[in-house]
């Protein structure tokens, strides 16, 4: 039972490192077409009363590379400094689906839902406590807080050296809400094992901030040896879909045992 319940725990953990830190090399600028302004003829024809033909409206220009970095760097830190909740579909390369739920309150408050195996997580200051759905009870544990909260403080400089490759893909709408959708290269370490991704970000194109990701890379899977119940971390492909709401009300306390 213990092997089952670390192997869960860590498989949510990959789910979050996959999910915020978005899921860092070089980047790369946009290039934009020239326009070129016809001559003006020495011989002009004298006036007509025939209208002129009418202008073409010019289209709005698209960001450059360091405008475009900036947009998706602060989306990502929104998820660390305002309340959230991020419902997350993970479907891994052997067709797999894990769904989760993910619930924020800043500083340090966190609730995590393993809908397929009926676990769910609350982190409150240092302590983190779980229940099973077949218990019923909540129990507090030894994980330490850091497993699902980190170690440090995430910042803007963070987050921005994790990505490159960022491009202004184009203008959409998410439930109704006008956003842009961009596109960037991620590359994290956990564990000491580098994780790739391709993102797509929807952010707001009012509040900036981000609402939609999907991510096609890696996460980090735990395998554990059946006899010797020892676990193995290592970089599998997934395909991660998450949709996040900053419109609700989460309250997160510390459980009644």
């Amino acid at each position: 039972m213990k092997n089952k319940f670390d192997r869960m725990m860590l498989v949510l953990v990959c789910l979050i490192i996959l999910g915020l830190m978005t899921s860092c090399q070089s980047q790369d600028t946009n290039s934009t077409g020239a326009v070129v302004i016809p001559t003006v003829p020495l011989n002009t024809p004298e006036p007509t009363d025939s209208p002129l033909p009418s202008a073409t409206p010019a289209l709005a220009p698209t960001p450059g590379v360091d405008e475009i970095h900036m947009k998706i760097v602060n989306a990502l830190l929104a998820l660390y400094t305002q309340p959230n909740r991020m419902d997350v579909t993970t479907i891994l390369g052997d067709g797999q689906t894990r769904t989760n739920v993910i619930e924020f309150v800043p500083p340090d408050r966190k609730r995590l839902i393993d809908l397929d195996e009926g676990v769910e997580y609350i982190v409150v200051g240092e302590k983190v406590y779980s229940k099973t759905k077949t218990s019923g009870e909540w129990k507090e544990t030894q994980i330490p807080a850091s497993t699902f909260m980190g170690d440090q403080e995430v910042t803007a400089q963070m987050i921005s050296e994790t990505i490159s490759d960022e491009q202004w893909l184009r203008k959409d709408t998410l439930n109704g809400k006008a956003v842009i959708v961009y596109d960037y290269k991620s590359t994290t370490m956990s564990n000491d094992i580098e994780l790739h991704s391709r993102t797509e970000l929807w952010v707001g194109e009012n509040d900036g901030l981000p609402y939609k990701m999907v991510v096609d890379g890696e996460i980090l899977s735990a395998s554990t040896d059946p006899n010797t119940g020892e676990s193995k971390l290592q970089a599998v492909k997934a395909l991660t879909t998450t949709l996040v709401d900053f419109n609700l009300t989460i309250n997160i306390e510390q459980p009644v045992q």
